[in-house]
């Protein structure tokens, strides 16, 4: 799987106290990630509708718009986006409501920032094995096409090639292919019997010359007991 660079997560802190908003942001640009902050709830669904965030990390309780407007934009905006609610104990059922409506996880306040390290890695993770395979899937249906592509190309081909024979082959050219096929069998002149040219051959060899005959007798070139004369002794070449 291909790992992305921190730059590439886009990362929006939100949360009305000036003093986490700021711990929480530097704390996030320190391991590289692409952040903005917000310090109110309206502030962030600003942001949001004119920026596609891979996580967003808000308040519960805020005025104006709270957590859970925040966490209803972004799932609205793009339900990839990974959010993270920080609420109170009091809030803890709210939090829980927050999980319901698709939040990722919730941290509880008081928090240590070894736990919020965690909780944050857990959610960009995730962030990066949904971009993974929306890569593999996008790699997938590219791969898919240029077979189609290949298939389409080749069956013009043949169809092509079936087309000029059909076009070329007049009564006369038809009468010496048919001379030639039951010389090389031994059914007519001296000719000596057909044979294999070596043993790692045979196999494709044989195959490619039942194939023949077949389309020599659908063609009216060879008679059916002249192809199975044919094949009687293609199958019995050693």
């Amino acid at each position: 799987m291909a790992i992305m660079a921190p730059e590439q997560t886009k990362v929006i802190v939100v949360d009305d106290d000036v003093s986490i908003l700021r711990i929480l942001k530097q704390l996030l640009k320190d391991k590289g990630y692409n952040v903005f902050a917000a310090s109110d709830g309206k502030e962030a669904i600003e942001l949001i509708s004119v920026n596609d965030f891979d996580l967003v990390i808000t308040d519960l309780m805020m005025p104006e718009n709270n957590g859970l407007e925040v966490l209803r934009k972004a799932k609205e905006k793009n339900p990839k986006t990974q959010v993270i609610m920080i609420t109170g104990f009091a809030t803890l059922d709210s939090a829980i409501e927050a999980l319901k409506l698709g939040a990722f996880d919730y941290i509880r306040k008081p928090f240590k920032l070894a736990e919020f390290d965690v909780t944050i890695r857990n959610a960009v993770d995730k962030i990066h094995l949904i971009k993974s395979n929306e890569m593999l899937l996008k790699h997938l249906k590219e791969s898919h096409k240029r077979l189609q592509e290949t298939v389409k190309n080749s069956v013009s081909v043949i169809e092509k090639d079936i087309e000029a024979l059909d076009t070329t082959e007049g009564d006369g050219e038809m009468e010496v292919l048919r001379a030639e096929v039951l010389n090389k069998y031994g059914l007519v002149g001296n000719t000596v019997p057909f044979h294999m040219r070596n043993e790692e051959e045979e196999g494709a060899v044989m195959l490619d010359e039942m194939e023949r005959l077949g389309q020599l007798l659908e063609k009216g070139i060879i008679t059916r007991e002249e192809f199975e004369l044919c094949k009687k002794k293609l199958l019995a070449t050693p």
